[in-house]
């Protein structure tokens, strides 16, 4: 059965820097890059998914929007012909955060065709704290700013920090806003019922080898799927939340 294989990054650094607790420097980042070239990996966009896929379907994703992917990330993968995709909160472009690309940037990603962008809440916010009047609001100023900065309507939805349960998963299909919706646990989408389910995405990290990257891409560590999400489970029963989003 033809799958899609989803990854996802927050900040590609110089060695040793970074505004992200998530970082992965350059040169694990490059490698990481040509492996897929030099292994007949497809990226896609959000847009294609909405298509019939290429064997070995990639896509590969970015969280929050920081500007080292312009600076560092977007170079790379241009040189191995990836192509790559964004998951925004809109609030930080129209602050203008010195950490995140500005809308005039994303622009002009997207305009070369080889990027694309998708919804991450207006805010940044955990998707549980919300009733049914802020989920709506977050939706609504996220989709906005897409249509009115880049003229786009996205098709696509993650939980910001990977954090959902089954009232928030309902409050945000209530709305009907969004074909796509990402997760954040080890697994690999089944290509035949890609909309409307929870997509698995497999985080890269800055201490993955290349043969661990090469696992994740085969599957060999989705087992460790079943034991995220049981850990969130037994957060939600806890009750816990995320309040605020420490970048540093």
């Amino acid at each position: 059965m033809k799958k899609l294989i989803i990854i996802y990054y927050h900040d590609i650094v110089e060695s040793g820097k970074g505004y992200s607790y998530q970082k992965v420097e350059k040169e694990h980042f490059e490698s990481q890059m040509k492996y897929l070239n030099d292994n007949g990996y497809q990226s896609i966009l959000f847009e294609d998914m909405e298509k019939p896929l290429p064997n070995k379907a990639v896509l590969v994703t970015f969280d929050d929007g920081f500007k080292s992917v312009y600076e560092n990330a977007v170079p790379i993968m241009e040189k191995y012909n990836i192509k790559g995709n964004i998951f925004l909160p809109t609030k930080y472009l129209e602050e203008k955060n010195p950490y995140f690309m500005s809308w005039d940037v994303i622009k002009k990603l997207c305009d070369t065709k080889n990027f694309s962008v998708a919804a991450h809440t207006h805010e940044h916010v955990d998707i549980r704290t919300l009733d049914d009047k802020s989920m709506n609001e977050e939706i609504i100023k996220s989709e906005y700013l897409f249509e009115k900065r880049l003229n786009v309507h996205v098709n696509a939805f993650c939980m910001p920090y990977g954090k959902y349960d089954y009232k928030s998963i309902k409050k945000l299909k209530k709305n009907k806003k969004y074909k796509f919706i990402f997760a954040s646990f080890y697994g690999h989408a089944k290509v035949r019922n890609l909309d409307n389910k929870l997509l698995p995405r497999i985080g890269i990290s800055n201490d993955d080898t290349l043969e661990v990257f090469e696992k994740k891409l085969q599957g060999k560590l989705n087992w460790k799927g079943i034991i995220q999400k049981l850990r969130l489970e037994i957060e939600n029963w806890k009750g816990e939340r995320i309040n605020q989003y420490d970048i540093d």
